[in-house]
């Protein structure tokens, strides 16, 4: 099972030569998160390296008096505050450099996001405050190839997730998280051998279960026809079957054929047993009717 801790703290290491891609990644991390007040920013973050990572960024943006404090709660904030009455302008759209694109995302991720991938399924999301950044993060997903993003509702926000193995893993590739990949994969294959494993089980389970319930009607019809004509009194074909069946109550249909001398296919196997049950029903109907007109015309008493 791959851990949120583990790829926010990949993420959270990553070379951050270019200029351009600190900017937009604190974009990520600023446009998530609600502003604190004019010229302040308080980012909550989940994990230690995060916290680091959110205090680097926002002082390669110019911010003053960063400190970073622990939540009662669990986890980090990370305060700033801006010479200027708010952080520098986010006009410029990021979709012109696709190095700046996955930046994006990546910083929005490490503030809001959130990755399952359990048994029970796949699930991708980053919450924003606004619909207008929802749609933001999903039109940045999509010029990266990722058109299987979502974007709805969520307590007072909104979200925008992914449901596809495939799209997440894509993300993880685009992003950089490439150890986090791999382990995201090797989940991945094992849940869908363990899958395809309980599959194959509860076919067979399923298939034995039906032989056996066929066998031993089989072998019930067999017992009656013994109890009132007689497997001596059948066609050699009929007895020969009807005589294994009761030898190899557990069998199937199949495996009597090959057993009888000379064998039989299992289409013809097929063929003798519906006649041997055809005989067994016809025998009680003939035991209803014989019953009925004892109890519609009872029996004199003798004088």
């Amino acid at each position: 099972m791959i851990l949120l801790e583990d790829v926010k703290a990949e993420l959270s290491v990553l070379d951050r030569t270019k200029p351009c891609c600190r900017v937009w990644e604190a974009r990520g991390y600023l446009e998530v998160n609600r502003p604190a007040g004019p010229g302040r920013v308080r980012l909550p973050a989940d994990f230690a390296p995060a916290a680091r990572r959110f205090y680097a960024l926002m002082r390669d943006l110019g911010a003053e008096r960063l400190k970073i404090a622990r939540r009662p709660k669990g986890g980090f904030i990370v305060a700033a505050h801006w010479p200027g009455a708010s952080p520098p302008s986010s006009a410029v759209d990021p979709l012109r450099s696709r190095c700046c694109r996955r930046a994006y995302v990546r910083g929005a991720f490490l503030a809001r996001g959130f990755l399952s991938a359990t048994s029970h399924g796949y699930h991708w999301e980053i919450k924003t405050p606004s619909q207008a950044d929802a749609e933001k993060v999903k039109r940045v997903l999509e010029t990266l190839g990722l058109r299987g993003a979502r974007a709805g509702r969520w307590q007072k926000g909104w979200v925008v997730y992914l449901k596809d193995a495939g799209q997440i893993a894509d993300w993880l590739r685009l992003s950089g998280a490439h150890s986090s990949l791999l382990a995201f994969e090797s989940a991945r294959v094992e849940k869908e051998m363990r899958n395809k494993v309980n599959r194959r089980v509860n076919y067979e389970t399923a298939n034995l279960t039906r032989t056996a319930a066929a066998a031993l009607r089989q072998k019930n019809d067999i017992r009656l026809i013994e109890k009132t004509v007689g497997l001596a009194n059948l066609v050699p074909g009929l007895r020969s079957l009807a005589e294994a069946r009761v030898t190899q109550p557990l069998a199937s249909l199949a495996e009597l054929a090959v057993s009888l001398d000379p064998p039989l296919s299992k289409s013809g196997a097929s063929h003798r047993m519906r006649r041997i049950l055809a005989l067994a029903d016809e025998i009680r109907a003939d035991q209803s009717r014989r019953h009925a007109n004892r109890e519609g015309h009872p029996t004199k008493p003798a004088k």
